[in-house]
């Protein structure tokens, strides 16, 4: 509930700011506004699939890159 009212004055605040940027700094704002959209939503995904993974006993990796191959078949 505090988090919740905290993260809700940070959203008040940001929309205050936002009204005095300008149209060009809008445009690059909302770009990196998805940028960071997509990128949460990647490492959600990430992690949904290391948990797979690390519920999968028979896995053996040898190295990192047999490690993220394992992670990625483990959809």
């Amino acid at each position: 509930m505090e988090t919740e009212i905290i993260q809700e004055s940070k959203v008040q605040v940001i929309n205050k700011a936002i009204a005095e940027l300008s149209p060009v700094l809008i445009d690059a704002l909302h770009e990196y506004v998805l940028f960071l959209v997509e990128r949460e939503r990647k490492h959600k995904a990430f992690v949904e699939r290391v948990l797979s993974a690390e519920k999968e006993s028979s896995v053996i990796c040898n190295s990192v890159d047999e490690l993220m191959q394992a992670i990625d078949n483990a959809n």
